[in-house]
């Protein structure tokens, strides 16, 4: 740094916490933590899953691939000028796209490991969020210039570009953008709206005005929504029915980063640190387990264990055995969901900054010249 002063290197954590259940009650979860790792040397700014594969991109201008099978790293990637917003692999996973803040975007054969395409100036200004439709032939990407644009993945080429900013009722302000399952709808995160545009009609064919600044969002099927808020709550919709929505008070503060395998499991971290593991089956939302990290989760993942060897190896009787006549007891129901969760469900994967380096840095912040005793620096008080 200049003046002499040493550059602040903030080293995030990529931690991998699976579901599985306690010994002493099998019909209870926790989310155990399988691994962690240092990948990047600034805050990690968006995560994306496909197969044994995770990638992240980070504010130190770099993408990281993993191999989840073993936890360890494939490579890096070191084309981008600028910070990493937005990684998303294609559904069928043979290419992973990227978007950088100096309005580029780039997209990367998985087969070659190799930088296939760039697009230097996708947007007049920072690449916000990339969504890849679920056929692979077309993309959708919101530039911080709120610009929304729809690409020819098979010409590399702009079909569409609207203007966001000459719409009043995102208030200015667009986060998000979020292809459906089936991609025939897509959703967008405005200031305090989160708006359901159809393909067919072009047109919004629900609009839900929030209470809170909506953070996150995420697709549960291809007729449900959940949104992460600011004030801590998660909100679920349907978008054809306007009855069908509930808000829950999940945090005390806000939702940081949401995520669904589209199986009914849901995976949310709250800016405190929590991370959580919910399971949406019919009209009953539940909690099945809940850790406090004791970091400050970035970004989040969730993935299916079944095409790794950390599977947990249940074996037949431990699941219970219920003659088809008997009615079954909770304890008994519950033991079998939480068999099934663990068969289900892999990994909950999340980026956090490193609360060590985070202590560190604080104390140096403290002591420019490490000319003070840190013994003697009384602690603020809470107010």
């Amino acid at each position: 740094g200049r003046n002499g002063n040493r550059a602040r290197v903030l080293r995030t954590v990529y931690r991998c916490y699976r579901a599985e259940p306690l010994k002493k009650d099998p019909s209870k979860l926790f989310l155990k933590e399988a691994f962690a790792a240092h990948l990047h040397t600034a805050s990690v700014r968006s995560i994306s899953t496909h197969g044994k594969y995770v990638a992240t991109g980070g504010a130190d201008d770099r993408i990281c691939l993993l191999d989840m099978k073993d936890g360890t790293q494939v490579t890096d990637f070191l084309h981008h000028d600028g910070t990493i917003n937005a990684v998303a692999f294609s559904k069928d996973g043979s290419h992973l796209f990227a978007g950088c803040s100096d309005g580029s975007m780039s997209a990367i054969n998985m087969a070659r490991l190799a930088v296939s395409r760039t697009w230097k100036n996708a947007h007049k200004a920072a690449v916000q969020s990339i969504s890849i439709h679920p056929q692979g032939t077309l993309a959708l990407t919101l530039g911080a210039d709120l610009t929304l644009k729809t690409w020819d993945l098979i010409t590399g080429r702009t079909l569409f570009t609207t203007a966001l900013r000459k719409n009043t009722k995102y208030g200015n302000v667009v986060s998000d953008v979020q292809w459906s399952p089936d991609g025939e709808h897509f959703a967008l995160l405005g200031a305090r709206v989160v708006d359901v545009m159809s393909v067919e009609t072009t047109h919004s064919v629900r609009t839900i005005q929030c209470d809170s600044k909506p953070t996150v969002i995420c697709w549960l099927s291809v007729e449900e929504i959940a949104v992460g808020l600011e004030s801590g709550a998660l909100l679920l919709l349907n978008i054809h029915n306007d009855e069908q929505q509930e808000q829950l008070p999940i945090y005390e503060t806000r939702v940081k980063a949401i995520a669904s395998n589209g199986a009914g499991y849901i995976a949310t971290a709250s800016s405190a640190g929590d991370v959580s593991l919910w399971r949406l089956e019919d009209d009953e939302f539940s909690e099945i387990a809940t850790k406090q990290t004791g970091c400050r989760p970035i970004c989040l993942a969730l993935r299916s264990s079944e095409t790794t060897p950390h599977t947990p190896e249940v074996e037949a009787d431990t699941e219970p055995a219920v003659d088809e006549a008997e009615t079954e007891t909770k304890a008994m129901k519950a033991a079998k969901i939480a068999t099934k969760v663990a068969r289900d469900l892999a990994r909950v994967v999340v980026e956090t900054e490193d609360p060590v380096e985070q202590a560190v840095e604080q104390r140096k912040r403290k002591r420019p010249n490490g000319g003070k005793d840190q013994s003697k620096v009384r602690p603020k008080q809470k107010k």
